[in-house]
C-alpha cells in the first residue's frame, strides 16, 4: 500500500533537501559580510549595509549599488539554508524512527499455519490482490470471425495490440482484468482492461483506441469518453488511454511509461 513506501519519499525528499544545504553553504562561502537593512520613508528607499551588531543603522548604499542585491541574496540563502537543515534534522529523527514492520505488513510476519487462523485488518498487497483478480466477472463475448490472440495469461482477447498490452501488463506484476463491465446508470461499458492500482488500491481504467483513422469507430469513443469524463472517469486520473492507427501503431514505450508512472 501506499504508506508502506513512505519511507522511500522520505529518503528522495532528503537527498533534494541535502543538495539544497550543499548549495547555499557553497554559495554563501562566497558573499560579503554583514546584512542589508532597509527602511521605507514615506515615498523613499534606503538600504544599507550593516557590519557591526552595535551599528544598528550601518552605512547607506546608493541603490544600484551591486551590494544591495549580493546582501539582499545572502539573507534568502541564510533562511533557506536554515528551513533546509531544519527539514534535514527532522527527516533523519523520522527514518531512524520509522519502524522496519509496517501494521499493513504484519500478517505477512506470520506462519502459513498461523495465517490461516487470522482475519487480517488490512490485508498484504499480494493478497489483495489475489482476492481482487479472484473475484468473477463475464467479460464481452468474442465473436468466433474475429482472429485468436491469446495472452501470456492463456487469455482471449480481441487484437494485437491487446495482446501486448496485456503482456506487458503481467511481465510488470500489473493485476489487471479484461473486458471487465462497469455499469454508468442504465448503461453497461467495458473498458479494455481494468487495473488494480496497488499505491492506493483504486481500480483505474485503460482503454487503448486501435482503429482511430476509422470514423465511425473514432466518433463512437469520443462519446464513450465523453460519458466516461461526465460519471467521474476523467483522463489522467482514473482513466488512460492509447491510440493507434494504421500508419501509427501502438508505441510501447508510451504504454511502459505508463506502467511505471500511472499504474504501480
Amino acid at each position: 500500500m501506499k504508506n508502506i513506501r513512505i519511507s522511500d519519499d522520505l529518503r528522495v525528499r532528503y537527498d533534494t533537501v541535502s543538495r539544497v544545504v550543499l548549495k547555499c553553504r557553497k554559495e554563501l562561502a562566497a558573499y560579503p559580510d554583514g546584512r542589508l537593512r532597509i527602511k521605507r520613508q514615506k515615498d523613499s528607499v534606503y538600504y544599507y549595509h550593516v557590519t557591526d551588531n552595535r551599528d544598528k543603522n550601518g552605512v547607506l548604499l546608493h541603490g544600484d549599488d551591486p551590494l544591495v542585491r549580493l546582501l539582499a541574496q545572502k539573507e534568502y540563502l541564510q533562511t533557506l539554508l536554515k528551513l533546509a537543515e531544519t527539514e534535514q534534522s527532522v527527516i533523519t529523527k523520522a527514518l531512524d524512527k520509522y519502524p522496519s514492520t509496517l501494521f499493513e505488513g504484519l500478517y505477512e510476519t506470520y506462519s502459513p499455519q498461523r495465517q490461516r487462523l487470522i482475519s487480517p485488518i488490512i490485508l498484504p498487497d499480494e493478497e489483495f490482490a489475489r482476492r481482487w483478480m479472484e473475484k468473477p466477472y463475464r467479460h464481452k463475448p468474442i465473436s468466433d470471425n474475429i482472429p485468436v490472440y491469446l495472452t501470456m495469461k492463456n487469455e482471449r482477447v480481441r487484437s494485437k495490440s491487446e495482446q501486448i498490452i496485456a503482456d506487458h501488463l503481467n511481465t510488470k506484476g500489473i493485476s489487471y482484468k479484461y473486458e471487465c463491465p462497469i455499469y454508468i446508470g442504465d448503461m453497461v461499458f467495458h473498458p479494455d482492461f481494468t487495473i488494480l492500482r496497488m499505491s492506493d488500491r483504486e481500480e483505474i481504467y485503460y482503454e487503448h483506441l486501435g482503429k482511430m483513422d476509422d470514423p465511425k469507430y473514432a466518433a463512437d469513443n469520443v462519446r464513450k469518453l465523453s460519458i466516461y469524463a461526465l460519471n467521474g472517469l476523467t483522463l489522467g486520473d482514473k482513466l488512460f488511454t492509447t491510440f493507434e492507427t494504421i500508419m501509427q501503431p501502438l508505441d510501447v514505450r508510451i504504454l511502459d511509461d505508463l506502467i511505471e508512472k500511472k499504474f504501480r
